[in-house]
């Protein structure tokens, strides 16, 4: 099958050839399949000198949706013979509360005219089948599960650290629930600003030690997250949830709310709500000082990883297509 994966990614020399880079992001989608990936934003800018009949040489495509790539998908789909899929790329409130009224129309076309319909969470189905009657089923991103285990991240002793899924969106709360669980944390940031906010915060927050990451490969990354105790990430959006999968991988347990569909699947007994700071402390604190449920907890992920591999997440593309 000839596959095409079209998302926001940054144009680059490598668009329009088979796509290998193995990491867990959206592009993972095109490497598994064999598949090349084009901006679909600058393609409909015409920046790739393509008309969409070039379409005509896939089997498949899919179209990771965000407002910028949906007139992309519908030209595809109108101008070409390929099978037009669509992933919904982000949290079901952004396609239903941030989208401008003429953009949710477009956006229904596209997935009535679309031949099958991917959501990252589970929750999401039912609002997507009353919009459209095509099939509608769970995607979410394939994971290099065998790359990560056999490459990048051997097994180590991990340090007394706690990783932070984030400083910028929700951060504060990973924040002030690193304060008062009070053990050391780390979080990659992007720039200068970053480390002032943290710094800032400590004149009001009784922050541990936080150590700071500048880590763009997501080699570089994962194989950080490989050396700490836990991760932690309280965030409010209903996602497939990258970090959850990544803390797994590593063989570390992660706390984060079951919004997250890899939390809800990986780690159940490690959901908290997002602002449920007294909870989190609890459990970091038991993980911390409880070893067998330390154990338990990750004999548990390892037992539905899986589910998120490569081979598992094709298989849940090709059933929805049939």
């Amino acid at each position: 099958m000839k596959f095409c994966l079209i998302g926001l990614m940054a144009m680059s020399e490598s668009d329009g050839k088979i796509f290998t880079e193995e990491v867990n992001r959206l592009t993972q989608w095109a490497t598994v399949m064999q598949g090349t990936y084009f901006n679909g934003f600058a393609f409909d800018l015409g920046l790739y000198g393509l008309p969409y009949e070039f379409f005509s040489e896939y089997d498949l495509v899919m179209v990771a949706v965000r407002y910028e790539t949906i007139a992309a998908g519908l030209k595809i789909k109108k101008q070409s013979t390929a099978r037009v899929v669509v992933l919904l790329d982000g949290e079901m409130e952004y396609f239903i509360s941030q989208l401008h009224g003429h953009q949710q129309v477009q956006l229904i076309e596209l997935i009535n005219i679309a031949d099958a319909v991917g959501v990252s969470h589970e929750n999401d189905i039912p609002i997507i089948k009353t919009l459209t009657t095509r099939p509608v089923g769970l995607l979410g991103l394939p994971f290099p599960l065998k790359r990560v285990r056999e490459e990048l991240c051997p097994l180590v002793e991990k340090k007394t650290v706690i990783r932070l899924g984030a400083i910028h969106r929700n951060g504060i709360v990973n924040l002030a629930a690193l304060s008062e669980i009070g053990l050391p944390g780390v979080v990659d940031v992007w720039a200068r600003e970053d480390i002032e906010y943290v710094h800032q915060l400590k004149n009001y927050l009784p922050l541990p030690p936080v150590y700071f990451n500048h880590t763009p490969r997501w080699e570089d990354y994962i194989a950080s997250l490989n050396n700490c105790l836990l991760g932690l990430h309280l965030d409010y959006r209903q996602v497939w949830g990258r970090f959850a999968l990544d803390c797994a991988a590593v063989n570390i347990p992660c706390i984060a709310p079951d919004n997250f569909y890899t939390q809800k699947i990986l780690f159940p007994r490690l959901c908290v709500d997002f602002q449920d700071i007294d909870g989190v402390v609890k459990l970091a604190k038991k993980l911390v000082q409880n070893n067998s449920f330390y154990e338990e907890v990750m004999d548990y992920a390892e037992s539905q990883l899986a589910f998120f591999d490569n081979e598992a997440a094709k298989k849940r593309l090709f059933d929805l297509l049939i």
